[in-house]
């Protein structure tokens, strides 16, 4: 993980993202790519008869903000000897992510929150699920992300969680326990744990295996008490292991995790 990409907008989870990138860049000794984007209809009005206004007041204001946003960052990235390039423009950030992630080795983001979202599905999910380029989604105010403490496997047998784990492989090497968690279904599916860890174990990278029993309980929160109790930094996760559709419809461990999560989320598709 040698080039890492930054969502370095301003919001309630821009310093835990700083910090968590701080962490993986000093592990790995990465080059962090610091996006930073004002959306374009945040200072654009529109009236009823389909007229498009922009307000450059707002626009100059916000370009301020950002502006010293970025001069904090920059000077707490610059305390870290971190190597860094800053990529700034007026565009919508996901479109902007999405083109940068084509080289890139893994985008930091953070886990949105539920009043954030609306109807839409959380960002980290669709950005794993629209690249190829693995995802970490910082729980802002929630555990501190750390390279090198305890991590999770959620674990389903699924094409998914196999590339996540393949993608999470270089942090997995530097934690300081690694455990695979399986949610027993009733029925067998996909790769077995067993195959989790002796992949793993090419790599001498030593795991435990938790299979929790079947219950009546949500998944997701089953997950979430079980990273607790596992004092894991973060969980590696398979993104929308069964159709997207479904999930939206019926909710799923993705979507869950996505946006309520306390422990960060490493996610690919």
């Amino acid at each position: 993980m040698r080039s890492i990409l930054l969502y370095a907008n301003e919001d309630s989870g821009t310093i835990d993202r700083v910090e968590a990138a701080l962490n993986i860049a000093g592990a790995f000794n990465a080059h962090l790519h610091c996006l930073q984007m004002i959306t374009p209809d945040t200072f654009v009005a529109m009236d009823p008869f389909g007229g498009v206004y922009p307000m450059f007041d707002l626009l100059e204001d916000m370009r301020e903000r950002e502006a010293k946003n970025r001069q904090e960052i920059d000077a707490r990235l610059q305390r870290a000897d971190a190597p860094r390039t800053w990529i700034t423009g007026t565009r919508y950030p996901r479109s902007s992510a999405l083109e940068r992630m084509a080289l890139v080795d893994l985008t930091i983001v953070s886990i949105p929150q539920k009043i954030e979202l609306g109807d839409r599905p959380p960002a980290p999910a669709r950005l794993a699920t629209q690249s190829n380029t693995p995802v970490l989604a910082v729980a802002p105010g929630g555990s501190r992300f750390d390279s090198y403490a305890n991590a999770m496997v959620a674990w389903n047998g699924s094409a998914e969680a196999a590339r996540a784990l393949r993608a999470a492989t270089p942090l997995l090497a530097r934690a300081q326990g690694v455990t695979i968690v399986t949610l027993q279904e009733g029925k067998e599916q996909g790769l077995a744990p067993t195959d989790a860890a002796e992949y793993l174990g090419y790599y001498e990278i030593k795991s435990e295996i938790r299979e929790l029993p079947q219950s009546d309980r949500i998944p997701s929160e089953v997950l979430s008490e079980t990273a607790a109790e596992l004092s894991a930094s973060y969980i590696v996760m398979g993104a929308y292991g069964h159709a997207r559709l479904q999930e939206r419809i019926f909710g799923g461990v993705t979507q869950a995790l996505s946006t309520n999560s306390n422990v960060s989320l490493f996610m690919a598709h």
